[in-house]
């Protein structure tokens, strides 16, 4: 006899009850900048993508595939957020994964306008959250499911804040709730981001600095950082996707003197619309 199946009290096939998504968490997904109807950094975006799925043991993507279901929902589309998502596939009953694997990937954009904060002139107000990043270096980087970290996380924020930073297990900064972190050293001598061995993720806008660290005006280093090493920062930035490259104005009640991108990171900013890896963006 089948299991029987409710959604919101009403009966339901539970397709997608019986998804290893939904019901696990076993999957990845990838959120895109879309410009004049193509996805943005869909070459970095690909790459984690196939990180993931070689970590998390699916499939590999079919690139070609995933890029003509894309342009299919983002064609005519001036500008916004393209969301793919790819699973394990329906779930038997318990953990363990039916074999051989049937993914399920599912591809949804829609449009934009600005992204909240970053119309602000003198840039991101970002608190300090209280959660703490679990540590899990086999799933570091990746972009899996399990987000309940973050959803904690964004639930703290205050109104007004733009952004949350989150600390790891011994307090060390790692990332924002949904953005990567880069920070102005105070002599100017040198930007440094977060290493992520333990948790975070390994977003495509921060893949792109590391890839085009030759353009930076100072040399980039990927390192674990303290806490007050952001408070005697010339400068914080927040990264991702569909932001690109954004001065932070305060952290807490701390002030920084360096609240716009400088040439370097404006011309990188800007890349994060147009450069899109193995696919030309024009924007």
């Amino acid at each position: 006899m089948p299991a029987r199946a409710f959604l919101n009290g009403k009966p339901a096939t539970g397709t997608l009850f019986r998804d290893r998504a939904c019901q696990f968490g076993d999957g990845l997904f990838e959120t895109l900048a879309v410009r004049n109807g193509t996805p943005c950094l869909w070459g970095l975006h690909m790459q984690r993508l196939e990180r993931g799925c070689e970590r998390l043991g699916l499939p590999p993507v079919d690139r070609d595939l995933l890029f003509n279901e894309a342009q299919a929902a983002c064609a005519n589309l001036e500008r916004g957020a393209l969301k793919i998502v790819v699973s394990a596939g329906p779930s038997q009953r318990g953990y363990a994964r039916p074999q051989p694997l049937t993914p399920t990937r599912w591809i949804a954009c829609e449009a934009t306008q600005a992204v909240p904060g970053c119309s602000r002139a003198d840039g991101l107000r970002v608190q300090e959250c209280t959660i703490r990043l679990g540590a899990q270096p086999y799933l570091a980087g990746i972009k899996h499911l399990n987000r309940l970290e973050q959803v904690l996380a964004r639930a703290e924020l205050a109104d007004g804040m733009d952004e949350g930073l989150l600390y790891d297990q011994s307090g060390s900064p790692v990332e924002g709730i949904a953005s990567n972190l880069l920070v102005r050293t105070p002599t100017r001598t040198r930007y440094v981001t977060p290493a992520l061995d333990g948790c975070g993720v390994a977003g495509t806008v921060r893949q792109l600095l590391i890839d085009r660290a030759e353009v930076l005006d100072h040399p980039l280093e990927v390192r674990q950082i303290q806490r007050e090493e952001l408070f005697g920062a010339e400068g914080l930035f927040m990264i991702n996707a569909l932001m690109g490259i954004q001065p932070v104005a305060q952290l807490g009640g701390h002030c920084f003197p360096q609240r716009t991108r400088p040439p370097a990171l404006e011309w990188l900013h800007r890349a994060c619309f147009t450069f899109s890896g193995d696919i030309a963006c024009n924007a």
